[in-house]
């Protein structure tokens, strides 16, 4: 497969910053110092081509070492240094926060994706007849929050897709008098299409409506600003593009929001002073923290606050990172296309994340995309099949040999048997 030119980030540009984490530990050849670099940091990149990151991300070395840390540090001193250990959470609250473009006291660190979800679905009130409006094709996270509210005379409304596409027309054209909520995955999940949020959310204050969004397929992968979209809640969850350990969720809260939430969860971990065991009467905490109701997941907090430290380490932050990864999967389109395979993700303007998805080549109608899959991991290249597609999801460190090597074998796989 002839190489295609595009104009990436530089990769040793962006991984070098990183060598100030563990400064003076390692030297490196020279030969190829951004390969040594690579690797060290990505160790997944020892092993296979992983381009599989909207299912799990792989744990990068700053990730592993730090749970090592602490994990050893609780099996020598017990409970006894865990303060040393609250700073890794104030620190992924921070670092969540400036990822976002928000404030720390608007972040609550949740149980998943649907944990934050649920909060909010049942931190409202609702009356029977109330309208809450999702999408064709969302991961199932962001529909059963709502449809639990079906018992209390709750309709959730569908839109229907169209050529891969949510239209942010069709969402607006679906809103009643009687819409409370539109809630969508800021990524789809199986098409890779980005939806215009900034343009729903607006419509739907205007309107007195609220929206909010599932960002699993965005956070870690593209550069997000809470306030340029105009959302009052995202949940999401650290295990994928973010690399960080199952699972910590997260949940941003917008001021105007957290006063219409009362706290369906309330616990010992969500009052003001919870170490004031008796007390029951005492008030809640401030912003987003009422909703981390018990003992928190240290361990994963612990992996996030390290892989989101490494996301802050790198040179031009996440809107390079998102530039590299949209580039990359600018490169696996083309490829795909050229050796024509039926490439279902949308590519207008502003549509575009880092999932790619296709469909099996016509010539070979008898591999699935689960058979295409399973050749491609007998290679040791890992993506990931979702209903009628194939999906390919490679993150910032990804290269395009990679890419040029994933094309080589579905090359080969779309030849006929002989």
């Amino acid at each position: 497969m002839t190489n295609m030119h595009r104009d990436l980030p530089n990769l040793d540009d962006m991984l070098s910053p990183l060598l100030l984490i563990e400064e003076g530990e390692h030297e490196f050849t020279g030969a190829n110092e951004i390969s040594e670099i690579r690797q060290l940091f990505f160790p997944v990149t020892r092993t296979c081509i992983y381009l599989n990151h909207a299912a799990n991300g792989p744990l990068p070395r700053p990730v592993v070492t730090t749970m090592h840390e602490y994990i050893e540090n609780v099996s020598l001193y017990g409970g006894t240094q865990e303060e040393r250990w609250r700073e890794y959470e104030h620190g992924a609250h921070r670092r969540l926060a400036t990822m976002l473009n928000a404030r720390p006291d608007q972040i609550a660190l949740t149980a998943s994706t649907s944990d934050g979800l649920m909060l909010v679905a049942h931190g409202l009130s609702w009356q029977e007849g109330d309208e809450i409006i999702c999408a064709e094709g969302e991961f199932p996270t962001n529909i059963y929050p709502w449809l639990n509210l079906q018992e209390h005379g709750v309709h959730v409304r569908m839109v229907s897709a169209r050529n891969a596409r949510i239209s942010a027309e069709d969402v607006c054209a679906s809103i009643t008098g009687r819409t409370r909520l539109v809630s969508l995955s800021l990524v789809e999940f199986s098409t890779g299409f980005r939806n215009d949020i900034a343009t729903i959310a607006n419509y739907c204050h205007e309107r007195g409506i609220l929206c909010g969004i599932d960002a699993m397929q965005a956070l870690g992968a593209l550069d997000i600003n809470v306030q340029q979209l105009g959302v009052d809640f995202l949940a999401a969850a650290s295990h994928k593009w973010l690399l960080s350990p199952r699972t910590s969720g997260i949940l941003y809260v917008a001021d105007a929001l957290l006063p219409q939430l009362h706290t369906p969860r309330r616990g010992w971990y969500s009052v003001e002073t919870p170490f004031d065991f008796f007390n029951h009467q005492q008030p809640l905490k401030s912003g987003a923290a009422r909703f981390e109701y018990c003992s928190s997941n240290l361990a994963a907090i612990v992996g996030l606050d390290a892989a989101l430290g490494l996301f802050e380490c790198i040179d031009g932050g996440m809107a390079t990172v998102e530039e590299r990864i949209l580039g990359l999967t600018d490169y696996v389109i083309a490829g795909v296309e050229r050796i024509g395979y039926p490439v279902v993700t949308p590519r207008g303007e502003g549509e575009r994340s880092g999932i790619v998805c296709f469909n099996a080549h016509p010539e070979r109608q008898d591999l699935t995309p689960q058979h295409i899959v399973d050749e491609l991991a007998a290679r040791a290249i890992f993506v990931a099949a979702r209903g009628e597609v194939v999906r390919v999801s490679p993150h910032f460190y990804n290269t395009v040999e990679e890419v040029d090597t994933l094309l080589n074998v579905l090359d080969v796989l779309r030849q006929p048997n002989e």
